[in-house]
């Protein structure tokens, strides 16, 4: 593989990288999380991404940490270059972490941030939000500065 991130295709993406990959690798949205989301933190981010008009094919999401191992800073990079989405969402502090390493540039928990010209919407932890009524409006409205 070359060190060059624009040399990366998505096909050797998903050969590298398919045990961290679920759902839709060509989906206009990626998610990043370090462990598998729960159903309901998945649904709400599906319906989301529908209402903001990025398809409602199955999100993108890459799961840092499988019984395959954990994933790096340069391989957060490679999967996401590789994969081109057009906004990205980091679902907990890790993954949040593991974009900041991989772009080299610091992120702001549960606000918008940009990483290489891509909008990305870090929260400290998703699925947290989703167990009260406040918490859900909160993460509606920074989802919606993925527009």
């Amino acid at each position: 593989m070359s060190s060059n991130m624009f040399e990366v295709t998505g096909e050797s993406v998903l050969t590298l990288y398919g045990s961290h990959l679920t759902g839709a690798p060509t989906s206009a949205l990626m998610v990043v999380s370090e462990t598998p989301l729960g159903a309901p933190a998945r649904a709400a981010l599906e319906k989301s991404a529908a209402s903001l008009e990025f398809g409602s094919a199955p999100l993108a999401v890459v799961v840092a940490e499988t019984e395959e191992g954990k994933l790096g800073a340069e391989d957060a990079r490679t999967i996401v270059e590789g994969l081109d989405p057009v906004a990205l969402v980091a679902t907990d502090a890790f993954a949040a972490e593991l974009l900041s390493a991989a772009y080299r540039t610091p992120v702001t928990l549960d606000a918008p941030n940009r990483l290489l010209g891509r909008t990305a919407v870090i929260f400290e932890y998703f699925e947290g939000l989703l167990t009260s009524d406040n918490g859900k409006q909160c993460a509606w409205a920074l989802l919606k500065k993925l527009r």
